[in-house]
């Protein structure tokens, strides 16, 4: 069985994020895994227990870490949900990217501060690793109550680059049974006639069961504007977008219009990223 990964650095936002990935795991039927990273003056797990008391505030922060993954692990078991947690100690990208295996993880969900940039659950590394994420990654700053979810809006450029994610990220959406819209922004520099852009969605959702999605198109001079015109128009309770890197939509984990969004709007931000 897969599981929802909530990395956490305890802060409020990651406690948000706890608190609503607890609402999902019980909702979707899954198990929860909590992810916390120490940093340590030395090779830790190497280290013996009569040397790790030369570093008592080391030692302090760990049993800190571990008392509060024992604390939210027990929380998800009491609201009856399978749950453990991971300790790991001065990890770089390439070990936290196997962290985000999809035959481990059906979503990763984590706290983000807004006009601070994003929060470093990880460490420096936390960006690039959502960008290489295999896994749909929401990013949550402010709480979020599920039951609250009516409108999902997932923009995405309907191109056959993107049909794999699309599927990927509809079969974990559909299972709140809410609304769903699908947005294309339509810019100058790529702009499209009507009839263009209908072919494209309607090779693009040829399954039966995708066909009552509702679908919104926005002429914008760029990306990041189309976006916020659609936020204000549809007023989503998530937004989601399938991301990529060169072309339409940059990495939506990215300054230009990640950031801008969280910046800007208190929604959830769910990103997958095509090219993986």
């Amino acid at each position: 069985m897969k599981y929802i990964l909530i990395p956490t650095d305890f802060s409020e936002s990651a406690i948000n994020a706890s608190e609503f990935g607890i609402e999902m795991a019980k909702f979707l039927k899954l198990p929860i895994r909590f992810l916390h990273s120490v940093k340590t003056p030395v090779d830790w797990q190497k280290l013996n227990l009569k040397d790790e008391s030369k570093y008592p505030e080391t030692k302090e922060r760990i049993n800190t870490a571990k008392d509060q993954l024992k604390t939210w692990e027990k929380k998800a078991e009491n609201n009856g949900i399978e749950a453990e947690h991971i300790l790991i100690y001065n990890t770089g990208l390439d070990e936290l990217i196997n962290y985000t295996n999809p035959e481990n993880y059906e979503l990763v969900i984590m706290g983000t501060h807004g006009a601070k940039g994003f929060e470093k659950i990880l460490g420096s590394n936390t960006q690039k690793l959502i960008r290489h994420s295999e896994v749909p990654v929401l990013a949550i700053k402010h709480k979020v109550d599920l039951k609250n979810l009516s409108n999902i809006l997932i923009a995405t450029d309907f191109l056959k680059e993107s049909k794999n994610a699309f599927e990927k990220v509809y079969k974990l959406l559909k299972k709140l049974k809410i609304k769903i819209t699908l947005v294309y922004i339509n810019t100058a520099y790529n702009f499209k006639e009507t009839g263009e852009i209908d072919e494209m969605i309607s090779i693009f959702l040829d399954k039966k069961e995708w066909r009552n999605l509702e679908v919104e198109r926005f002429n914008a001079n760029n990306e990041a504007r189309g976006i916020g015109m659609a936020i204000n128009k549809l007023k989503p309770d998530l937004f989601t977008s399938i991301s990529h890197k060169r072309s339409g939509f940059n990495t939506i984990f990215s300054p230009s219009i990640t950031e801008e969004i969280i910046n800007n709007y208190h929604i959830p931000v769910l990103s997958i990223n095509r090219e993986i």
